[in-house]
């Protein structure tokens, strides 16, 4: 894929063909949930238009349209592609070696400066069904990180569900709130655990 010297994806390769119905269904898809993604990294949701979108991969708005009827579905797109790439390299990182904890802190530390896009997407989730299923898979596999990280520092046989739901809320308030952290991931994560640990410990 080309890129404009403003940094905005363009589609196009050395030898596209001039009908753009010979490009695979998937790859044109591809690049607009590419060229969205670098939009709404730079501009936000609400700074983000499908014609501008179009524009800078080189269509139409209505052809933007037809693979993505609203701009949410784009925006929920975008996100589940940034979702399912940081998620299975830390679950693939030999450096992380399955680690639970330590797969959390990365993936909040790399996503760190997307959490307005969060806010944005959160705030959304009531009108889109799309951004809802999208928002949501990313909390619950966070959730579950967490919960795994929790668990093995309980004794065996002690239940983590209890603290579940304590988990849901406070992973919540940490994706979209507008207040910066004064501390790293990484020790934030730690203080979350400590917290659920001594919970599930005294139930």
């Amino acid at each position: 894929m080309r890129r404009t010297e403003a940094g905005v994806c363009r589609l196009g390769w050395v030898a596209m063909p001039r009908n753009r119905q010979q490009i695979p269904k998937a790859e044109r898809e591809a690049v607009l949930v590419d060229c969205a993604w670098e939009l709404f990294a730079a501009k936000g949701y609400k700074g983000t238009s499908l014609t501008e979108v179009g524009k800078a991969a080189g269509v139409a708005a209505n052809a933007v349209r037809w693979y993505f009827p609203t701009k949410d579905d784009l925006f929920a797109a975008a996100l589940d592609r940034l979702f399912l790439r940081e998620r299975e390299r830390v679950e693939v990182d030999p450096a992380i070696g399955g680690d639970p904890r330590q797969q959390l802190v990365t993936f909040l530390a790399d996503l760190e400066a997307y959490r307005g896009l969060h806010r944005e997407a959160y705030d959304r989730m009531d009108a889109s069904p799309a951004l809802a299923e999208v928002y949501s898979r990313m909390r619950e596999w966070l959730e579950d990180r967490l919960l795994a990280a929790v668990a093995n520092q309980l004794p065996e046989g002690v239940d983590v569900a209890p603290v579940a739901d304590m988990a849901h809320v406070l992973f919540e308030g940490l994706l979209v709130s507008a207040r910066g952290l004064d501390r790293s991931i990484g020790e934030f994560i730690d203080l979350l655990m400590e917290a659920l640990v001594a919970v599930a410990a005294a139930r």
